[in-house]
């Protein structure tokens, strides 16, 4: 069992409400202001340099560094803000939550949007004006289904149709002059 001295007088100093103030992207780790006001003199503050939560970080890791002016949780062990943790993630209106139903999305600064729907089975990623997707596969990738591509499709190897090559097949029944070849061999 505790201590009675253990235990922080006063609760609120475990568990308290802030914005990201700053974000160290090499260092992983935030400042984060808190308390009744926005300004030092008016009772509020920042705490010193410290973690924010991530989804994952084992052997599976997650990296989705908070936005300055992002809402969060601090969870400040024995009320010691040094060893605090930011958890963010709260609902606010400078940031609104991207959608609303089953469908799950992640919606990024410049617009592009990864998302799932579970009603309809549909995977989407949009991505903004200028945007590439890249996908690396040394084993190979396999689509099962119909693709529809709108576009130009390039590609530095031959590409092959019901076994036809089209680097390299051959045509049967070619003669001079107006006539057509026959089918690819």
């Amino acid at each position: 069992m505790r201590e009675q001295e253990d235990i922080p007088a006063d609760l609120s100093e475990l568990i308290r409400l802030g914005t990201i103030a700053s974000v160290d992207l090499n260092a992983r780790r935030c400042t984060v202001r808190y308390g009744a006001a926005d300004d030092d003199d008016a009772g509020g503050a920042t705490t010193p340099s410290i973690r924010w939560l991530a989804p994952r970080c084992g052997k599976t890791r997650v990296w989705s560094p908070p936005s300055v002016g992002e809402q969060v949780i601090l969870l400040c062990p024995d009320g010691q803000l040094a060893a605090a943790i930011a958890l963010p993630g709260i609902e606010q209106d400078a940031f609104p939550l991207p959608a609303s139903g089953l469908a799950e999305l992640v919606e990024y600064e410049d617009g592009a949007r990864i998302g799932y729907d579970p009603q309809l089975h549909a995977l989407t990623a949009i991505l903004p004006g200028g945007g590439t997707a890249r996908i690396e596969a040394p084993g190979g990738m396999t689509i099962q289904g119909d693709v529809t591509v709108e576009g130009k499709i390039t590609a530095t190897g031959d590409v092959t149709g019901q076994g036809v090559s089209l680097k390299n097949h051959v045509h049967s029944g070619v003669s001079a002059g107006g006539a057509k070849t026959g089918a690819p061999e």
